[in-house]
């Protein structure tokens, strides 16, 4: 029967009783020059719980590879998200500070539009036309108007409107003249009238 030793290359026999070496032939016959024959100890070949610690070792290792890309990619979405978050508080913060902003410039001047009404009021109820009359008389040498120079100016109660039809369409200036003027001068015939039907 033959036994294996570390390498399964060599073969060898039991070894006879008769005190005699065993001696080694090779599975394939090749030429004795080529076949260089090495003893491999049997400590040089991992030992099957050693490769599946290995094993194991390696697949912890990309698994834990895996777990920090993850937490990475995690941490990464989370701190973009805070970022875009904290982008918009702030921007609506600056928001309502402007709004407090313009709202502390509309009621200062409601303030001051209060005061300048009391100013105004103040002024009046301290202006005394007489005084200024007679100021204005007896300084300035002004005298009431005379009975010839006062004009007096009668208001229609309604409104005229008076339009100017453009027919014509190739007409030279002084027509254009000619009969704006007649417009205007049937305009105050028609006012005088009026008057005096009053």
């Amino acid at each position: 029967m033959t036994e294996y030793y570390g390498n399964l290359a060599l073969q060898r026999k039991r070894a006879s009783t008769s005190g005699k070496r065993a001696r080694v032939t090779p599975l394939v016959k090749q030429p004795a020059a080529l076949i260089k024959a090495k003893r491999i100890p049997v400590t040089a070949t991992p030992a099957p719980e050693m490769t599946s610690k290995a094993n194991a070792h390696a697949i912890r290792r990309l698994l834990t590879v895996q777990r920090l890309k993850i937490l990475f990619s995690a941490v990464f979405i989370v701190l973009t998200v805070a970022g875009i978050f904290s982008f918009v508080v702030y921007r609506q913060a600056q928001i309502l500070e402007l709004n407090f902003n313009n709202l502390s410039v509309e009621r200062q001047i409601v303030k001051l539009d209060q005061n300048s009404s009391q100013i105004r009021e103040a002024l009046a109820q301290k202006t005394n036309l007489d005084l200024i009359r007679q100021q204005a008389i007896s300084r300035l040498g002004l005298q009431d108007p005379a009975g010839s120079q006062i004009v007096s100016v009668s208001m229609p109660g309604t409104d005229r409107v008076v339009f100017h039809s453009s027919e014509t369409v190739n007409i030279d200036q002084e027509t254009y003249l000619a009969v704006v003027f007649s417009t205007l001068e049937g305009y105050f015939k028609n006012m005088n009238q009026q008057r005096t039907g009053d």
